[in-house]
């Protein structure tokens, strides 16, 4: 007798599950040599064309003793959790104490040779510690210095000349003017009192030492009113613009150009008049020798006045570019940053109030027998260890404030301790995690607008400061949405900061282009000047230039293009993933990259394996460039394969069970879910898309791959 089938059952028309323990027994085919069905294993039910999940089963009591495996409570496990994020915090904490003692005695050392009073006179002005993202984002080029001093010198005479370079700029000026003026003044007292017929290309000895001295003492003071010009610069800027901190620092770094400006016209000020009205016979004819020094005074001059435009030009490019990309940038990472230190001071003075409320409650039984967990003492561990790192760097802060005449806080100063927490990840997500916990009401997951407001000075900074964690505008904040603005805000810095440094050495770059054109016209000046046939020499030389000209064209085309998508196009920065569309990738149509580091002429892309690719930027100038970072929320289509006769109905429960799913998930998800039927199969299946939208760009990649992940796991719930 046959043995008995199971009808087969009216089935969902998206997809069969991967397991089905009803499932129909398949019909043994005609030349199998058994005739008994239950023959047929487990794995002739299964589909293997869906996802199948293999799980196990434990049989007897030991599934109880699995479950029941964990040595905390979760109460335990918050607590636990809690002393890591302390103890992070008290790393931090450590590592700035540190840090601001090694800054002091390196203060202490280079003011030995001041007074006791005036050392304690400048801590007191400077009592706020300077953030080095402050520094690093002045919108001037930063030139460097061309003085580097040896970090530990190792002979008498360069001590001596590192503590003079260290002091102050009128001990400085003395001992650097001084010497020499002592030198050129012995020939000219010789030349006034024992020689005064002694001449010098028929100028007399003492006149001819007395330019040496103007030579010698208008460089100084070409230095000393250079000094002196930022402060005026930034007082008339303040009539024009707001912003004349930066006009005065763009000052400050031309003090050298401007230095040696006014040097050298007061050395063609002063040159022919000196010799021409002293020589030794009255007559007041212009000798040889002087017209031709004069005219390597003027092509020097003219080097002077070219550098300086150069340099004003610099400037002017960094602050432009600087302001029209980084600006925005920079002062939404600063209003961050502040509202964290905020919340942060108000965190660790309420934190203190608060520690009785997260340690967990004695039982009866406890009380009892005298019984306490190993957490119990940990955490009383972790508080003695807590009071004892602020207590140890107070009195480290005190002695130090005393032997150097300063007065130093105590305790680690907030804004130092939130930098230095954003400096990495975990830093970024133990701050969130103590601020969640300061801020959530008890028994809350999320954080409301009226919680943080009384960290701030008012409604308007505390919206602010919401709007800025509150990313998916839903009303609240929970924790894991806490921690990733945290971690965004700790990147962008790290981000900035490596793109400024790029842009100063792209600056740099063009700099140096620009001060080897002033090299050529000053070279060509003192050609024309010196030489009589000077027309003659420029005429050849130029048709020998216009003769080579084929060979520089290509590297001229490439300079400027590069210097146009640099910084005019500028269409990335540091840190940016972007899509470069072109012949790249295995396809050859385009690849996904993170730009790593951006020269004059090249930059450097970092692919998602992590391959290094450089990429000319002339080359790169005539591509389309998509930048992920500047986008905002996208969208993705998921493609589907669905089984042909799948009615409207279907596709409208199936948007509408992923419309739910969406709105649920609103910190993460747009709610909006389009479909789209795409293509028939020759009456077989069809195609259909199904596209949602992100409230996130696609920067961070694993991110974006959560995500994804999620909702194509809960579409396939939704189908089955």
């Amino acid at each position: 007798m046959p043995p008995q089938t199971t009808e087969f059952k009216d089935l969902d028309q998206y997809a069969f599950p991967a397991f089905d323990p009803d499932a129909p027994r398949r019909r043994r085919p005609s030349d199998a040599e058994s005739t008994v069905d239950d023959e047929y294993s487990a794995d002739e039910y299964i589909d293997k064309n869906k996802l199948r999940v293999h799980t196990s089963y434990e049989k007897g009591p030991e599934r109880f003793n699995t479950r029941m495996a964990s040595p905390m409570s979760p109460f335990e496990q918050k607590q636990s959790q809690q002393l890591d994020d302390e103890l992070e915090m008290l790393r931090a904490e450590s590592t700035v104490n540190q840090a601001n003692e090694e800054r002091e005695r390196e203060r202490h050392s280079e003011n030995l040779s001041r007074t006791r009073s005036l050392a304690r006179t400048r801590s007191r002005v400077n009592t706020e510690p300077v953030d080095e993202f402050d520094i690093g984002t002045t919108p001037v080029y930063e030139q460097t210095k061309v003085y580097q001093p040896p970090a530990k010198p190792a002979t008498r005479l360069a001590k001596m000349f590192i503590s003079v370079h260290k002091s102050s700029f009128i001990v400085r000026y003395l001992c650097y003017i001084t010497p020499v003026s002592l030198i050129i003044l012995i020939p000219l007292l010789l030349g006034a009192f024992l020689f005064t017929d002694t001449t010098v290309g028929d100028v007399k000895l003492m006149w001819f030492c007395i330019w040496l001295e103007i030579f010698w003492l208008t460089l100084w003071l070409g230095r000393i009113i250079a000094k002196c010009i930022p402060y005026p610069v930034g007082l008339i800027a303040t009539i024009f613009t707001n912003s004349e901190k930066v006009w005065r620092d763009m000052a400050k770094q031309l003090e050298v150009p401007i230095a040696l400006f006014f040097w050298w016209l007061a050395v063609e000020v002063s040159f022919l008049p000196t010799m021409v009205n002293h020589h030794s016979d009255g007559d007041k004819a212009t000798r040889g020798w002087e017209k031709t020094m004069n005219k390597v005074i003027i092509s020097i001059f003219v080097c002077a006045t070219l550098n300086f435009i150069e340099k004003v030009i610099i400037q002017l490019i960094a602050i432009s570019f600087h302001l029209r990309t980084y600006a925005d940038r920079i002062e939404i990472n600063k209003f961050q940053t502040s509202s964290l230190v905020k919340l942060y001071v108000y965190s660790r003075e309420k934190i203190a109030m608060k520690d009785s409320d997260f340690e967990a409650p004695e039982t009866e039984e406890e009380n009892s027998a005298g019984f306490k967990t190993p957490l119990k003492y940990i955490n009383k561990a972790g508080k003695g260890v807590k009071q004892g790192f602020n207590r140890v760097g107070d009195v480290a802060g005190r002695v130090a404030g005393d032997f150097a005449g300063r007065e130093v806080e105590s305790s680690a100063h907030p804004q130092q301790v939130v930098v230095q927490l954003l400096s990495s990840t975990s830093g970024s997500q133990v701050l969130a995690r103590r601020l969640h916990r300061t801020f959530a009401p008890e028994g809350a997951e999320t954080v409301s607008d009226e919680d943080l407001a009384p960290a701030f000075d008012n409604n308007e900074e505390a919206d602010a400061a919401f709007g800025m964690f509150d990313k998916d505008m839903n009303g609240d904040i929970s924790m894991e949405e806490l921690e990733a603005v945290c971690v965004e805000i700790g990147r962008e810095r790290k981000a900035i900061t490596a793109s400024l440094k790029d842009l100063d050495s792209v600056v740099g770059k063009l700099d140096d282009l620009f001060l080897f054109i002033v090299a050529v016209i000053t070279i060509l000046v003192f050609i024309s000047l010196i030489s009589t046939s000077a027309a003659g020499v420029l005429t050849s030389a130029g048709s020998a230039v216009l003769a080579l000209s084929w060979l520089f064209s290509a590297t001229a085309q490439e300079v400027l293009q590069s210097i146009i998508f640099v910084f005019i196009k500028h269409p990335f920065d540091v840190g940016d993933r972007v899509t470069i569309y072109g012949n790249t990738g295995a396809a050859g149509l385009g690849d996904d990259y993170f730009v790593k580091e951006i020269a004059l002429l090249f930059t450097e892309f970092k692919k998602m394996e992590g391959h290094v690719v450089q990429a000319p930027n002339s080359y790169l100038n005539t591509l389309f460039i998509l930048n992920q970072r500047r986008s905002g929320g996208l969208a993705e289509a998921v493609p589907v394969t669905m089984k042909f006769g799948t009615t409207i109905e279907q596709l409208e429960g199936l948007r509408n069970a992923l419309m739910e799913f969406v709105a649920t998930e609103n910190r993460e998800y747009q709610t909006n879910i389009l479909t789209e039927l795409r293509t028939v199969y020759e009456a077989y299946s069809i195609s259909m898309n199904v596209v949602f939208f992100y409230k996130s760009n696609w920067q961070n990649e694993l991110l974006r791959l959560q995500r994804r992940n999620k909702f194509i796991c809960a579409l396939m719930v939704a189908m089955q």
